[in-house]
Parts: C-alpha cells; structure tokens; sequence
C-alpha cells in the first residue's frame, strides 16, 4: 500500500517506499499512521530514532519532508492551526535527530545534510523561523517568556532553529554559500547569534536533563562557526557574498556587534578553563572532546575579530574602545596552560585534536593582535593595552610546556603568529607610552618565579630573547635626560665649543629658530657652507616657513 502524506497529493516514490521496507515492521506501521495524519505517532516514530547510528533510519527523511510539505506556517496561531505546527514539529525534529550523526560525503554533492536540508531549505527555513519568532525570548532580552511557550519548550526550539545551521556549516560548502548570499538568512543567523550570547546558566526551560553536558556552553562554541561563516569569504571566488554591512545591521550595529563578540570570547574561555583535566589524553576522552570544542569554538571567536576589524573601520575602532586586545590576552592566558600540552603520539599528531590544531587557537588570537595593531589608526593604544594585559609574560609562557615522557621530538610548529607579534611589539619601543607600560610590568616578570622546563619552541624563545633585550635598553634610554644639543653647542662648522657659557641665545639664527653660534664669525662660516639651504626647512619644525630667505643675524 503506498504511502501518501495526509493533507497533500503529495506521494512517495516508488524509491522511497520500497526504502523504508528495511525498517522494522513496527516502524513500518508507525510511520503509515504518522502520515495518515497521527501527531502522536510522528512523535513515537521521531522517538524511534537512536541518537547514535541512524544511517539506518535515513529512509523516514522522505517521509519527514511530506509532513512538511503537506503544511503552510500559519500566520496567526488558534486552535485550528496547532496540530499543523505540531506535525511540523515532529518532523523538523526528526530531520534534526537524522543529520545529527548523518555521515558525511568528503567531497561528494550527496551528503545527507546537502541532500536533506539544504536542497528542501524552502520547506524547512519557514517552519525555523516561525519556532525561533514564537518559542525562544527576545534576543536582547532573554529573561521575557517566550510569546507561544506552550507550542514548544525553549530546549527544542533552541535544537530545532540552531541545530541545522550547525550542521550546513560543518558538512555542506552549497549550505555555506547560501548563508553568505541570503539577506534573509543572515539576519535570522545574526539574531540568533545575540540571543545565545545573552543566555545564561547551562539549563534550558524543557531541557530532559538526560546528560550532564553544559547547553548552553556547547551551543555558545559551536555557533561560533556559524556566525564565522556568515561573514568569511566562499571557497569559491566566483561566487558573490553579501558585504559585512548587512550582517552588522541585522544584529544591531557596530557596538552590539562589538559587545556580544567579546562576551562570546570571555564566556566561551571560561568554559573552556572549566573542564575537568583530562585523564588519558586520548581522542575518545571526554575532557579532550570538549577541551576541543570550546578552543574550536574560541578560534572561530577570533577569527570572525579579525574579519570585522580587517573589514569596517567602526567596528576596528569600537573593538579598540572596548579592550577587545585586552580580552584576547586574557582569554590566550587562560586557556594556555590546558591546551599547550604534550601527551603521547596519539594525541600529539591528531589531525583534529593535535597539538598543532590547539596551537593555531592561539595564533588566531596573536593574529588579530598584530593586525588590529598593525590597522589602527592609534596603534600605540593598542600596543598598550596588549602590554597591560600581560602580552609579554604570556608568551614568555608559551616558550615552555612540560617534558615529553617517551619521546623528545616535537610536532611541527605551524604559523608563526607569535614570533610576528612580537616582531611588531619591537617598532614600537620608541614610544613613550609604549616604555611606560613595559617598565610597569618590568619588575613582575623579573621577579616571577623560574621553573626549569624543557624549550618547546627554540624560534619563539630566541625572538622573545631578543624583544626583552629591547626592552631592556628602551628603559635606559628612557631613564636618561634629554639634551637639547642646540642649547649647548655651536652649529658653526668644525667648532669644538659646546660650553653654554660661550655658546649664546643672543647668537641664535633669526630664521630657522634653531641654530646657535658661538660668535659671528661661526654664523657667517654656517652660512655660506650650506646652512643657505637647508634653513627655511629647520623652520618648519619649528613653526611658518619663511616667505623669503633670511638673512644671517
């Protein structure tokens, strides 16, 4: 008997329903009254599915579709559009429950998220929207109630509006691109983004409680990436995004973009120093496994700073005025000491979990550093906020990591995002703010205590050498009075006189302001070897150019 979706004309191929002979002849039944209209055996059918291997239940995505298909979103809700939503419900959810482990396709247009719910995104954005618009709080204020609570509990809508646009970030480029180029996306995507950064604690109303996993905290780092997205460029050059202008419009401007980002940033390092200390760094710990998550999610964090400052001079400007350099610090400071550790083979040489992935979470934030620096219109603030922070000590930290047990080679480095850094931090020791800021925390890192540890990284520490060198002699430059030489010695040529007393203001060159001689015939002497040319030029340090030459006074 074929299978038709209720309400529809709507019917599944002849594919599709000799697809789902495989199941069981439980399911079968369950989903023939699902789609004969039964609400309560959608849900039984969407129960039905394991959270873990469900290849094998990839055959009811069909029949999830129909269910979809077969309703409009309702533009008013009342007791006769409810059980239209609650079937929408039930089969967006079991959309969700399907791709959640769906495997993917590497490099293949027939990966289950592209299939199910990048190519069906007109049935399914729609429905998104209407739980997002009607079961979650207000993105700016998220202590309101949600306005139709009682259509679902704010735990299934945050799965159900959130979870898809995960999983089109990890596993579709087609699905990234339509978040690029769709100006309607975007400003779900953005309002989400505010939203669950102004949420708070780790329980959602509705939550199961069937896991001891923080929600809120794993939805913080894994939205990172979708908000990434949004603004990154596509892997295919041809393909047109939209400018970064929209997507800051949509989430509220310049300063509530710049807000929310450095929240996102302090709130997803202090989950991230919250995890419990690994027990056997291997890739199935579970410790490893959200140490990753969250430093994944702080990259990201990052790396959506740099693009914003690199793109919009009011946001490069909003995120200096914020101490966004501060937070970065802080937030590479925390996290340092639980990712920059050498374990075993296993770990270390991960493709995903290595030390070297861990490590670009680091140069990610040093790589905004240098270049908000680099781009500011006042980098020397910058540079001093980067100081205050500790900068310096930090990557005096990441010189060192503990021995290896078994082994003394090292994995390969990566970027070089620190050894940049400080090379920029070097330039700017000629500054008197810049000195002042060293010399302050001069003493705390010369007092800190030494722990003797094996050198990991011989480049960064021989660069670092070099930088605190420089350091050093900025400070005793800076200690030495200046001497304005024309105060004391005759600008006469070859004339050996620097004793103030011989060498008079009186004598001083009426036009460049500057010069000062000894007696006339040294000013005469100035005069006719050169002292002509270049005197309208030394004026102008000093004030007006003259109009005409000046005569020798």
């Amino acid at each position: 008997m074929p299978f038709v979706a209720v309400g529809s004309s709507l019917q599944l191929s002849t594919d599709e329903t000799q697809a789902l002979k495989s199941l069981s002849v439980a399911t079968q039944i369950t989903t023939k009254k699902a789609l004969q209209g039964s609400t309560a055996d959608l849900a039984r059918l969407v129960d039905l599915i394991p959270i873990k291997n469900t290849s094998g239940f990839s055959c009811l995505a069909p029949v999830f579709h129909a269910m979809l298909n077969s309703v409009q979103v309702p533009h008013y809700v009342n007791p006769k559009t409810i059980p239209a939503i609650m079937r929408a419900k039930w089969a967006l959810k079991g959309l969700v429950k399907i791709c959640t482990v769906a495997p993917s396709v590497r490099g293949g247009r027939d990966d289950g998220v592209t299939k199910y719910i990048v190519r069906r995104w007109d049935e399914i954005y729609p429905w998104m929207r209407f739980f997002a618009r009607n079961c979650l709080p207000p993105p700016y204020d998220v202590s309101v109630a949600p306005p139709r609570p009682d259509l679902c509990n704010v735990f299934d809508a945050a799965m159900l509006c959130i979870h898809p646009l995960t999983f089109i970030c990890h596993r579709s480029e087609e699905g990234r691109h339509m978040l690029r180029s769709s100006v309607s996306v975007q400003h779900y995507v953005a309002q989400l983004w505010v939203l669950v950064g102004n949420l708070r604690g780790d329980v959602l109303q509705g939550d199961p409680g069937t896991t001891t996993d923080g929600l809120v905290s794993m939805l913080r780092a894994t939205f990172a990436l979708t908000n990434y997205v949004c603004v990154s460029e596509s892997e295919d050059p041809d393909k047109i995004t939209l400018p970064l202008s929209n997507y800051i419009h949509a989430a509220g401007g310049v300063k509530p973009v710049v807000i929310t980002l450095l929240r996102y940033i302090r709130r997803i390092t202090r989950d991230a120093v919250a995890v419990e200390e690994p027990q056997s760094w291997t890739p199935r710990d579970r410790s490893v496994q959200h140490l990753h998550l969250f430093t994944t999610g702080l990259r990201y964090s990052f790396q959506f700073l740099q693009t914003i400052s690199r793109q919009d001079a009011s946001c490069r400007a909003q995120l200096i005025r914020q101490g966004s350099i501060r937070t970065v610090v802080d937030a590479i400071t925390q996290i340092l000491p639980r990712i920059l550790v050498q374990a075993n083979k296993e770990i270390d040489f991960h493709p995903e979990l290595g030390l070297a992935e861990r490590q670009n979470v680091l140069w990610s934030g040093y790589s905004y550093i240098a270049s908000a620096i680099r781009d500011a219109d006042d980098g020397v603030t910058g540079v001093c906020q980067a100081i205050d922070a500790g900068l310096l000590q930090t990557l005096e930290k990441g010189v060192v990591c503990p021995p290896h047990a078994n082994r003394r080679d090292h994995p390969p480095r990566g970027r070089m995002g620190d050894i940049e850094l400080l090379l920029l931090l070097a330039t700017f020791f000629i500054y008197h703010r810049v000195v002042g800021s060293i010399f302050r925390h001069w003493f705390r890192m010369q007092s800190a205590p030494t722990e003797k540890r094996e050198i990991r990284d011989e480049g960064l520490g021989a660069v670092l050498q070099s930088v605190l060198t420089s350091t050093t002699d900025a400070m005793e430059h800076r200690s030495v009075e200046p001497i304005n030489f024309h105060e004391y010695r005759c600008s006469g040529p070859g004339c050996p006189m620097y004793a103030s007393k011989s060498v008079s203001k009186k004598r001083r060159c009426s036009g460049c302001l500057i010069s000062l001689y000894c007696s006339e015939k040294c000013q005469r002497t100035a005069w006719r070897n050169g002292h002509k040319k270049w005197c309208q030029v030394l004026r102008c340090t000093v004030g007006e150019p003259l109009q005409s030459s000046p005569h020798a006074s």
